[in-house]
């Protein structure tokens, strides 16, 4: 069997594709090789909120606040590599008038561990925790201070987050 002799139109098929495939591997090659700006997933919740009992204020016993933890790098807020950024805020009103949050963690895969009190003006509390790399566990709690009735408390929520 004799090979059958190419048509001259297929050599120059060729060579005009040529410069085609060398445009998509240089987009290609750039891409990887181009430094990409860090985002971070945006603020993940913990479990369910935090149920606040025990405050009598605006004719309730209790009402709910939210966390979340976000993890870094990003740029606003400032969230560093190895970081979380813990935050609360109402989930049900009525909001309690001053409190006292707490975040303890504990990063499962390097053991390191911390508490953090939280900063701000209550119900929006946050900060921001050097946990490093890792699989990180938290759960937040707090006490509330009504001044002039008894002290109440945000009972624990726990969330995962990957750092």
């Amino acid at each position: 069997m004799t090979p059958r002799p190419e048509h001259p139109s297929t050599d120059n098929r060729r060579v005009r594709r040529a410069p085609r495939w060398a445009a998509v591997a240089a987009v290609a090659a750039a891409t990887v090789a181009a430094p990409a700006t860090a985002h971070a997933l945006p603020p993940h919740p913990f479990g369910p909120p935090a149920l606040t009992i025990g405050c009598a204020n605006q004719g309730s016993v209790m009402s709910l606040t939210g966390a979340t933890g976000q993890s870094g790098p990003e740029q606003n807020p400032p969230i560093g590599p190895g970081e979380i950024r813990f935050a609360t805020f109402p989930a049900a009103p009525p909001i309690p008038a001053a409190g006292q949050v707490t975040v303890a963690w504990i990063n499962l895969d390097t053991g390191a561990t911390g508490v953090a009190a939280l900063e701000g003006t209550y119900p929006y509390y946050a900060k921001t925790v050097n946990t490093g790399h890792g699989n990180i566990r938290a759960t937040v709690f707090g006490t509330i201070d009504l001044t002039s009735l008894p002290l109440c408390q945000t009972n624990p929520t726990f969330g995962n987050f990957v750092v």
